[in-house]
């Protein structure tokens, strides 16, 4: 009797987990943009609460907007000017990669190994608009993210009163702990976001840097690349150094591909477990594993916009799941060894 007790509420948790990810997925055009909304509002906070000490609340409002919309203009400028590079050097590519594999095809079918018929001209001409065709509608695009500046401004509207509106929803012991965990979750995921931006500007601005010195082309491209793939744990890396080190094997040579591949390859290694573990310290983060397989499920669910806040949404659940007894193993599972210890320091009940 006492086993079948036990074995209903894990049953009613596993249906209930199945529902709720049947439901994200199913709702992907609301729940997405709510979760970049509110990740955006989580960070931009307190600036607008600082903001809101010395001027109306409507202008404190329209300075973070600005600025956000500064940053994204930022965005779209270093897209526009990278696709001004390689655009004039697409023919020139095409041609020299089409003799490469010609090269590679001619030595192949000389050692009796088999070959495909290999990518022509013209194919190789239409693989980089293709690849912008299906990037998704530009109608699309612009309707998340309106609904994602909408949705932003109003949890940024209503995020002042949360502490109110919890403290009533709530009993007093429920509301203090709801209230820690958003504060501890909110804490985590701006030092987060603001120490993986700063590694990622660096590892960005260091990757052209050194494409520029060894004579990679497009090396403002790849250091774009960096800055961006630095964002996804473990695999964001190790992807960011293979095209410009394929770049440079194929087009400069292999001392040069080799030089290429050594230096990116130290760049990263410096940052992501020097200079990265100082600046975070002994804060919460995810095994490389559970990061990883965070990624391929939030990819899953949402799609890219999914993959790109994998982290921070399995960092959210962690420390909302540290603060509930019902739930702490979930935390310990998820989390590394600073788990752990971050329930040693507080008394948890």
């Amino acid at each position: 009797m006492r086993r079948a007790s036990k074995t209903v509420p894990i049953l009613l948790a596993i249906a209930v987990t199945f529902l709720a990810i049947w439901f994200l997925k199913a709702t992907k055009v609301i729940t997405m943009p709510l979760a970049f909304a509110f990740f955006i509002a989580v960070l931009v906070y307190p600036l607008q609460r600082w903001f809101n000490r010395y001027l109306p609340k409507w202008l404190s409002m329209l300075l973070v907007m600005l600025l956000l919309a500064g940053i994204f203009s930022l965005g779209i400028g270093a897209l526009v000017l990278s696709a001004e590079i390689v655009a004039p050097k697409l023919p020139e590519y095409a041609a020299r990669f089409q003799e490469f594999l010609q090269t590679i095809t001619s030595w192949a079918q000389q050692r009796g190994l088999p070959v495909g018929q290999g990518i022509s001209s013209a194919s190789l001409n239409q693989i980089a608009p293709e690849a912008f065709r299906r990037l998704g509608s530009l109608t699309e695009a612009l309707s998340l993210f309106v609904l994602v500046v909408a949705m932003l401004i109003l949890l940024l509207l209503e995020v002042s009163e949360y502490r109110r509106k919890i403290k009533r929803g709530f009993s007093h012991r429920m509301s203090d702990k709801l209230i820690y965990a958003v504060e501890k979750m909110s804490g985590k995921l701006r030092r987060y976001i603001l120490i993986q931006s700063f590694t990622s500007l660096l590892t960005g601005i260091f990757t052209a840097l050194w494409c520029w010195i060894v004579g990679v082309d497009f090396a403002f491209v790849w250091g774009l690349v960096s800055f961006v793939l630095n964002f996804v744990p473990t695999i964001g890396s190790i992807i960011a150094v293979l095209p410009p080190t394929l770049l440079a094997l194929i087009f400069n040579g292999f001392t040069t591909g080799l030089f290429t591949l050594a230096g990116l390859a130290v760049i990263q290694w410096l940052l992501g477990n020097i200079v990265d573990p100082r600046l975070q310290g002994r804060s919460l983060q995810l095994s490389p594993f559970v990061a990883l397989v965070s990624i391929v499920f939030w990819g899953w669910v949402w799609g890219v916009g999914g993959a790109l806040i994998a982290v921070p949404m399995t960092v959210s659940i962690v420390v909302l799941c540290l603060e509930f007894k019902q739930t702490r193993e979930i935390a310990l599972l998820l989390g590394d060894a600073n788990t752990w210890d971050e329930i040693q320091d507080r008394n948890y009940s």
